[in-house]
């Protein structure tokens, strides 16, 4: 596998491919992702904290950290809806002893602080219960990991943190197509084909998920996989499968999925997309589609230009939206990262943001 590590270069800090191996730190690799490599200084002892490396408990062998979102919203289609807070604190905690094992959980503590348009305090906080699971490292071909961990179904999914994503939105395919989380067990690693690495995932569940948000329908039963080869230096391609029954969605009681996503990247430059499409054991109606692409323009050492296009169609809500994004990042530190984007939706929705988002997303 890829070394997966933070870099300082800021001309290059927010390659998507470092970041790609950054995020695989939070989901589906064996290496944890705060590294003292953090600012492209030689820290002097290995339980010294950098902002966003993690801060080791001495003699444990536990490291702690997290990452934290502020933001703003402005919907246009809902004017009243004005909202700032706190939306997003996670806690995270890793383990590796000089064995094979490995320990990893994230507590996310949503909707913390939320001020609407009159300056009233909303009351939307809850508490998920994200990540917690064991790795058992075997080999660089074949790794397995028990309990709760993100489903591996395209690319943004598993970047997850948002000081690692360049909008504050999600695109919409990897919010409402399939649920974020799985409960279940996995085997992992990378192969070689066709002259080339390959790194793979395959899933089962089949048990009801652990501390789940109020607001998310998790998998019931589930199996899926995920696999990623790089086509060139610059770019890799991936593919998807899953079949997956939801709770409290009895009336339809089978869904299958197939996705791709691509990336690309050179020069600070990156194309990212995915694309799904989900099928329904009731047919018609009940089948989703859609896709996002996006890009990335470094302006300068700091300051990136972001656009996204997104397609979704729901033909059961009769929704079939088309969706832009424009907006600007600055990396104010390595793990703090501003961000600010306007979007714009055909045939909006309720579920669907039609207007300003900003925030500021910091590792810790």
């Amino acid at each position: 596998m890829a070394q997966y590590h933070f870099f300082y270069n800021i001309t290059a800090v927010i390659s998507l491919r470092k970041w790609i191996y950054t995020l695989i730190l939070f989901s589906a690799a064996p290496h944890f992702a705060w590294s003292d490599d953090v600012t492209n200084t030689t820290v002097s002892s290995e339980n010294e904290y950098w902002p966003g490396s993690g801060l080791e408990i001495p003699g444990t062998g536990f490291k702690i950290g997290g990452y934290a979102t502020v933001g703003n919203r402005a919907d246009l289609s809902q004017p009243q809806s004005r909202e700032f807070g706190l939306n997003d604190f996670s806690l995270l905690m890793h383990w590796e002893g000089e064995g094979k094992l490995r320990f990893f959980s994230e507590l996310d503590f949503q909707q913390l602080l939320t001020l609407d348009q009159g300056s009233n305090i909303t009351q939307h906080a809850s508490v998920d219960l994200e990540r917690l699971y064991a790795d058992y490292m075997y080999s660089d071909k074949l790794n397995f990991r028990a309990g709760k961990f993100l489903t591996p179904i395209g690319r943004w999914n598993v970047i997850h943190a948002s000081p690692l994503e360049w909008t504050t939105s999600r695109p919409l395919i990897t919010e409402y197509m399939f649920p974020t989380n799985v409960t279940g067990g996995m085997v992992f690693g990378t192969v070689p084909a066709l002259g080339k690495e390959v790194d793979y995932s395959g899933y089962a569940s089949s048990q009801t998920d652990w501390g789940t948000a109020p607001n998310v329908e998790p998998f019931n039963d589930a199996r899926g996989m995920h696999a990623i080869i790089s086509v060139n230096d610059d770019s890799e391609l991936g593919v998807s499968f899953a079949e997956f029954d939801q709770q409290n969605t009895t009336f339809e009681p089978h869904k299958e999925l197939l996705g791709l996503d691509y990336y690309w990247s050179r020069n600070g430059y990156e194309i990212s997309a995915e694309l799904a499409y989900r099928s329904s054991g009731l047919g018609g109606l009940y089948n989703e589609s859609g896709l996002y692409v996006q890009g990335v323009i470094p302006l300068s050492n700091r300051w990136y230009a972001i656009s996204r296009y997104e397609y979704y169609d729901r033909p059961v809500l009769q929704a079939s939206v088309n969706l832009f994004l424009a907006g600007v990042a600055f990396r104010l530190t390595p793990g703090t990262l501003l961000k600010a984007e306007v979007s714009h939706a055909t045939q909006n929705q309720p579920w669907v943001t039609d207007g300003f988002l900003t925030s500021i997303a910091l590792l810790f």
